[in-house]
């Protein structure tokens, strides 16, 4: 499929969509032409940032606001044609000591922008940004699509109740919905406050911070990576495809590398920062799935995708960006 002629004159919400993900979908969307509405709550915690889309930012209509303000909903959903639904907390530990916090972030803020399709928008699509999260503790890897969801933290059960949400919408009242399960995503524009999530990101300011990262354990569980361009490409094609709605897509990166080997090659890349082995904290133990390989052989026979960034390409072009512009994202550290 062309997807510039596909998404050229769209109208096209993004939630979340001054953060990681979803402002390097935008700046990719705005390419092709499409008309393009961000609603995002700029909450301090989060990876909302308006230099992610300083490039476009006469091309986007941005609504600041939360994802539970049914106005604000209703605003920015009426007359859209494609939502990207990525808006949501994000943290694993997070969700344990505020769990209603994030019941109200992922699965009313979900319900209400579904309700609002419904009522406004009844000819759009939905694409949901999913997450590994929702599996928890492997059966048999790689994991594919038919695998039980047995989620192991508050996070992965809200976010799998959101996918269920979009599937019962498409269902009941025919919005074509559309899920990527995403796995550990990396690369520009990602929040470099904490590493409460995008653990990856953060490691790469400690270790050009000359700073030291913690292993927990001896980090040989296993991870895939995938770059941001290529989950970019992904949620595009999930948008585009007559096949993909009331289908769920793993995304996954074909070359898994151990959690001590990825931080190893940060080092190496940065040229500065160390690491040392600490045990386990509890709160992280407790939530911990072991190793995470995804079989992605689905999205590539259906969706025309397969992830195309290596790892350490990159890994070198996202500290390249954060060298350049790091003003923009060194704000003080919050735990």
């Amino acid at each position: 499929m062309d997807l510039d002629s596909h998404y050229r004159n769209r109208k096209v919400l993004i939630t979340g969509g001054l953060g990681f993900l979803g402002s390097n979908l935008a700046l990719d969307l705005a390419a092709k032409g499409a008309e393009i509405t961000i609603l995002d709550s700029l909450h301090h915690w989060y990876g909302g940032n308006h230099f992610n889309i300083e490039p476009i930012s006469d091309r986007v209509r941005l609504i600041s606001g939360d994802l539970r303000d049914v106005e604000l909903v209703h605003e920015a959903i009426e007359g859209q044609e494609l939502v990207f639904h990525i808006a949501a907390q994000t943290s694993h530990v997070d969700s344990m000591t505020s769990p209603l916090f994030d019941v109200e972030v992922n699965c009313r803020g979900t319900i209400l922008l579904l309700e609002a399709m419904k009522e406004l928008a009844p000819g759009a699509r939905l694409v949901y940004a999913g997450t590994r999260a929702q599996i928890g503790k492997l059966d048999y890897t790689p994991v594919d699509e038919k695998h039980g969801a047995f989620p192991v933290d508050i996070y992965g059960v809200n976010k799998h109740a959101g996918e269920l949400y979009a599937f019962v919408y498409m269902n009941a009242h025919g919005i074509p919905a559309t899920s990527l399960r995403i796995n550990n995503s990396y690369g520009p524009r990602h929040q470099m406050k904490h590493g409460k999530y995008g653990i990856l990101n953060w490691f790469i300011r400690l270790a050009m911070d000359g700073g030291t990262i913690r292993i927990f354990g001896e980090g040989n569980q296993l991870r895939d990576y995938n770059h941001v361009d290529d989950v970019t490409r992904a949620f595009l094609a999930a948008g585009a495809s007559d096949a993909a709605p009331g289908q769920v897509y793993n995304l996954g990166c074909g070359d898994p590398i151990s959690f001590r080997e990825m931080v190893k090659a940060i080092i190496e890349t940065t040229g500065s920062g160390r690491y040392e082995h600490v045990p386990w904290p509890k709160e992280r133990e407790d939530i911990e799935v072991g190793d995470y390989v995804a079989d992605f052989s689905k999205a590539t026979r259906e969706l025309e995708w397969t992830p195309r960034v290596p790892f350490q390409k990159g890994l070198e072009e996202t500290v390249a960006f954060y060298r350049e512009h790091q003003v923009h994202y060194w704000s003080k550290q919050i735990s």
